[in-house]
């Protein structure tokens, strides 16, 4: 019995040494008093969420408003935020149902309900708000029609009846309904900005002209505005009624418009996120803008698309951003810029190749007797528009000798940009930021025939009916070939030569982890707002 017993003992102590041991849970490295200091360009004119159109206005408002859906860091596909999933769209394209998360509030402790988000896209229609991004509720029924209304003209029931007819509607507490005047996959980037936020009516009636101070600038997302010493600083709190309450305590934006300055103030240990030029050390992501050379499709030589690809073929992008662009950048030969849905790093139509360039001048209708050529642009105090304008024409002489005049204007005489085709200069800077990041922003909207922002006179029936067919199609992956099919069209017609896209570049302290940075950040990682956190000491 005894050896019976050794022996039982014996096997408990090996199945005991066999046995995986439970998990050690690893220790949490955010500090759940974290706290940051950034720095913030200098005093908003506005963090009114359906007035602002700037990226240093809009920072802030998405600090403490959280919209129906929001971009995903990675991808920036959107995916679901306020809203419990991606809407249900009908068959025909026209109704789009979101429904909400349960449980939702705002920072003072009261519900969010559906009501709450239709007074804040109503009040983005509404003309006596004046918003500057109106436009992109137009594809709602009736948005439009009201915004375009005078309010001083119009009676007050006219203007109660256009205010009604607006296509949204909520059915209940927790749903948001959208009539769209025809199918637009597109809005749901729309959905994701900032112009939708659920303002609640109350608030900006108890404020009045300044209900966005803290008192009544009660918000939905992850922070709430604390603190606002005009000119110097907002101060910024975690909200702890949020549905996914922030790592980061205290974030205080610290006004510096001065880039030097805060690098400086960064280097003193005195900021944990600074905007950065070319140091070394500094973590880059791409921007959300792309800029490139306009050509006059209409005006001899760039009536000829052999000459406007020779043009854009003759131009070395990296040196141009290596040696000329006066901030970071990136070589761009298409216009959409890298990490945007329907960026396309292989299209290389453009790309610098100055013997194919001179080969297709050869073959021009003006290979025989080139007209002149003038480059027209701002003449500004600096001389950094001048460097760039003095690069591309040197570079047509070196690769295609081609001789291109300077022709700088008064800064302030824009007249020759916006007038008929025919009076538009034949060469000109020109560039593009976008609301959203879909291709829709930028295809359709620069470049359609219907555009009123190119100026270059472009008109492709198969460029136009590629856009037309992306801008309806409810199919994601399929939306996405369209667009870069009509892309291709474009970087092959070559109404511009793309130079550059933009790089948002920042010096960040290594305490501060957690946060992603993508091509339309508003602020830094603002779509990894609530994750991002500040490590304990030790990790």
């Amino acid at each position: 019995m005894r050896g019976a017993v050794l022996l039982l003992v014996a096997c408990l102590l090996a199945s005991a040494c066999l046995e995986t041991p439970p998990p050690v849970p690893s220790p949490d490295p955010a500090d759940p008093n974290g706290e940051i200091t950034t720095v913030a360009a200098g005093e908003p004119d506005t963090i009114d969420p359906q007035k602002e159109s700037f990226p240093s206005e809009i920072a802030h408002t998405m600090m403490v408003f959280e919209p129906l859906l929001t971009f995903d860091p990675k991808t920036l596909q959107p995916i679901p935020a306020a809203a419990r999933a991606l809407p249900v769209v009908s068959d025909d394209g026209l109704t789009v149902t979101f429904t909400l998360r349960d449980g939702l509030l705002y920072s003072d402790g009261a519900p969010v309900t559906g009501a709450d988000f239709v007074d804040g896209w109503k009040r983005l229609c509404d003309p006596n708000v004046s918003g500057d991004y109106a436009f992109v509720g137009y594809v709602i029924t009736g948005c439009g029609e009201w915004n375009q209304m005078d309010p001083k003209r119009a009676t007050l029931e006219a203007l109660t009846a256009a205010r009604r007819a607006v296509g949204v509607a909520a059915p209940d507490q927790m749903h948001v309904l959208f009539t769209l005047t025809r199918p637009a996959p597109y809005f749901l980037a729309i959905a994701a900005l900032w112009v939708g936020v659920p303002v609640r009516s109350f608030d900006v009636a108890t404020g009045g002209a300044t209900w966005t101070e803290p008192a009544t600038f009660i918000g939905n997302g992850p922070f709430k505005l604390t603190q606002w010493k005009h000119n110097e600083r907002l101060v910024f709190e975690r909200n702890e009624r949020y549905r996914a309450p922030a790592k980061i305590k205290r974030w205080t934006k610290m006004l510096v418009p001065d880039q030097a300055v805060a690098a400086a103030a960064f280097r003193n240990g005195e900021l944990d996120v600074a905007p950065a030029g070319r140091e070394a050390d500094a973590i880059a992501a791409p921007g959300p803008c792309t800029f490139y050379v306009g050509f006059n499709t209409q005006r001899a030589p760039f009536d000829d698309i052999a000459v406007r690809t020779a043009f854009a073929r003759s131009l070395d992008r990296n040196a141009f951003v290596r040696d000329v662009l006066d901030l970071p950048g990136i070589p761009a030969m298409s216009l959409l810029p890298p990490g945007v849905p329907g960026s396309d790093p292989a299209d290389r139509t453009q790309s610098f190749d100055p013997v194919a360039a001179r080969a297709l001048l050869a073959v021009s209708r003006y290979a025989r007797e080139m007209p002149a050529v003038r480059f027209t642009y701002a003449a500004r105090t600096s001389n950094q528009q001048a460097a760039r304008v003095r690069w591309a024409i040197s570079q047509w002489k070196d690769n295609l000798s081609v001789v291109v005049t300077e022709d700088p204007i008064s800064p302030g005489f824009s007249g020759p940009l916006v007038r008929t085709p025919q009076q538009v200069p034949q060469l000109f800077l020109l560039g593009w930021c976008s609301d959203y990041p879909d291709p829709q922003d930028w295809l359709s909207t620069i470049f359609h025939r219907g555009s009123t922002v190119t100026h270059v006179g472009y008109a492709s029936v198969e460029f136009d009916s590629l856009t037309e067919r992306a801008d309806v199609e409810p199919d994601p992956a399929k939306r996405i070939d369209l667009y870069k099919e009509a892309q291709r069209v474009l970087t092959r017609d070559a109404p511009v030569a793309f130079l550059y896209s933009s790089e948002v570049r920042y010096l960040v302290s290594p305490r501060l982890r957690g946060y992603a940075l993508t091509a339309s950040d508003w602020e830094f990682g603002q779509f990894t707002l609530a994750a991002m956190y500040v490590a304990k000491p030790g990790f």
